[in-house]
């Protein structure tokens, strides 16, 4: 019996891809393609929030689990409280994160976008960070071949420069909570006495610093004590490290990482190393860690949801020992619709799915949100591409940043309402 993967990316790519070339702010389908774009489309994502699409559905399985996540909470304006938001397609260029990220700095403190790779691949749907870096540096991650084994940071991803190489990031006026920062952190490994960057802030004189040596993982903070709205790190000279991403943080609050892998059903997160992970965790210490991954698992094959299951229970199982100080959450697959004849009905394939992933909550004792049931249950991504303004799109698996702006209202309530009943 042969049991695979199949993976949609390269569907879910094209599909992207048209919908950013041909789609801008003149029209009512409001994917970014670019800043000047993704703002003006702004006012028109916050009717997400009147729509009638969407159900309220609490968090089920291991509530008692999350008490961890919720006593940090209570906190938050002391301490800084993260929130690793591992995910595949669903969350690229900040769906459903950014939304969730505004929700939980307004209720609870915090200003910034949290972690950033030094190389990304949404830098054009990213509408919450401008996100430019020069085009000579060698970036691998977990979704791409790795021929020269270099070891991935917390965010699946690694970067090494050559002289000159950049990485810029730029607040933008699209949601309050990313508007600016005052601190930036950059992490990187294995440089020596020689290796020296230098950054800019608000393209002020720059600022040379000679790296920590060593194999484990460093952290650089910046502090520019205010509001700053770019800075710009270049490596200068020496041996080149392993960068592995910035920080834009603003002190203590809610801070939500988005660690989003196209084209990865999950498993793969195995493949970070454990000694980098446990580097980050001195640095970083993550109180709740979500999966929310099921696009790019698609099959008629039983068997390939056992195994499936039996990989997502390695993971989280492996993740609660590297993180013991945090909370888990599975968020489930979304509705995705097939045509059959006139009509889109919900693929067969979805309901297999969504069965393990309660399994694979229920084994490994974590909280569980049902987005599907959210969403509306059977048949209801049609609705949610149907919508004015679309809430998802016509590939009927991803959602618009409107959709994503809802889904991280319905599951922001679901957390919330969970957190009010533990106190």
């Amino acid at each position: 019996m042969k049991i695979k993967f199949l993976l949609v990316l390269l569907v879910c790519s094209s599909t992207l891809a048209i919908a950013k070339k041909n789609i801008c702010c003149s029209s009512n389908y409001f994917f970014p393609i670019n800043l000047n774009c993704a703002i003006a489309a702004a006012d028109n994502i916050s009717v997400s929030s009147q729509t009638k699409l969407g159900k309220f559905i609490p968090l089920t399985g291991n509530i008692e689990q999350m008490k961890i996540f919720f006593n940090a909470l209570k906190d938050s304006k002391n301490k800084i409280v993260r929130i690793g938001y591992y995910g595949d397609s669903l969350i690229h260029g900040d769906v459903i994160t950014e939304y969730l990220r505004e929700k939980f700095q307004s209720t609870f403190s915090g200003k910034g976008a949290g972690f950033l790779s030094i190389v990304s691949s949404d830098i054009k749907m990213k509408a919450t960070t401008k996100h430019t870096f020069s085009d000579d540096w060698n970036s691998v991650s977990i979704v791409t071949r790795n021929p020269d084994r270099m070891p991935f940071g917390i965010n699946g991803s690694v970067a090494v420069p050559k002289t000159g190489s950049w990485v810029k990031y730029e607040s933008t006026n699209y949601l309050e909570s990313t508007s600016s920062f005052e601190k930036a952190k950059l992490y990187y490994s294995h440089a020596d006495n020689s290796s020296v960057i230098e950054y800019k802030i608000n393209g002020r004189a720059p600022v040379k610093v000679n790296l920590h040596t060593g194999e484990n993982v460093q952290e650089l903070l910046i502090d520019a004590r205010g509001n700053v709205a770019s800075i710009e790190i270049k490596f200068i000279s020496g041996k080149a490290p392993y960068f592995y991403c910035a920080s834009l943080e603003s002190g203590s609050g809610v801070y939500v990482d988005n660690f989003a892998m196209p084209g990865n059903s999950g498993a793969s997160l195995l493949e970070i190393p454990k000694n980098v992970i446990n580097d980050f965790n001195k640095y970083a210490d993550f109180n709740l860690i979500v999966f929310n991954y099921g696009a790019n698992v698609s099959s008629p094959n039983k068997g390939i949801y056992t195994l499936y299951e039996n990989k997502m229970i390695s993971l989280i199982e492996e993740f609660k020992k590297l993180f013991p100080r945090a909370s888990f959450l599975l968020v489930s697959v979304g509705d995705k619709t097939m045509k059959k004849g006139a009509q889109f009905i919900t693929n067969p394939e979805v309901p297999m799915l969504l069965e393990t992933q309660k399994k694979i909550t229920e084994k490994t004792k974590i909280a569980f949100w049902n987005l599907w049931e959210a969403m509306g249950g059977n048949n209801s991504m049609k609705d949610w591409v149907g919508s004015a303004p679309p809430m998802a799109l016509k590939d009927y698996a991803h959602f618009t940043p409107v959709g994503g702006s809802r889904v991280a209202e319905l599951l922001f309530e679901a957390i919330m309402n969970s957190y009010r009943a533990a106190n």
